[in-house]
């Protein structure tokens, strides 16, 4: 078969690639093109994640984001990215290397606890409360001032 051109299966000629109907009027198949399946982007910026969680250094930031970076997939491996992502403190840290450490671990698997955690309903009554009745009552806030509070009796 020659290049750039395809066999048309009635009269055996033939006809460029593109033609969609051969001279003697058989009609070659379209083929349809796939749906090309993206991949959906996280929009979770890891870069953000060491921005938030810790204090960047004024020189050496290569060396510095490399083994921070190094430090942070450590830890998306054993929580999640998801979870780090939300993860805050109550100050910025000197280094990741105090959350992958023995020490604050447990301080980490308790908030990752706390992430996970999902309430059984089955365990607690549900309640109705049922239709409303009467009219509500219409509450008007007097501002009070201080000569006013002393005043009372």
């Amino acid at each position: 078969m020659p290049r750039g051109k395809k066999e048309c299966s009635s009269c055996g000629s033939f006809v460029g690639v593109r033609q969609s109907v051969c001279s003697c009027g058989f009609e070659f198949s379209k083929t349809e093109k796939k749906d090309k399946v993206k991949k959906s982007k996280s929009t979770i910026n890891k870069r953000e994640i060491l921005i938030r969680l810790v204090e960047q250094p004024k020189t050496g930031k290569r060396f510095f984001f490399a083994r921070e970076m190094k430090m942070l997939n450590d830890l998306c491996d054993r929580y999640s990215l998801e979870f780090m992502n939300i993860v805050s403190f109550y100050k910025k840290l000197d280094s990741l290397a105090y959350l992958v450490s023995p020490k604050l671990k447990a301080v980490l698997d308790q908030k990752f606890r706390a992430f996970n955690y999902v309430v059984d309903n089955s365990k607690y009554p549900s309640y109705t409360i049922g239709e409303k009745f009467g009219d509500d009552k219409k509450v008007t806030k007097k501002n009070k001032t201080i000569k006013d509070f002393l005043d009372e009796r």
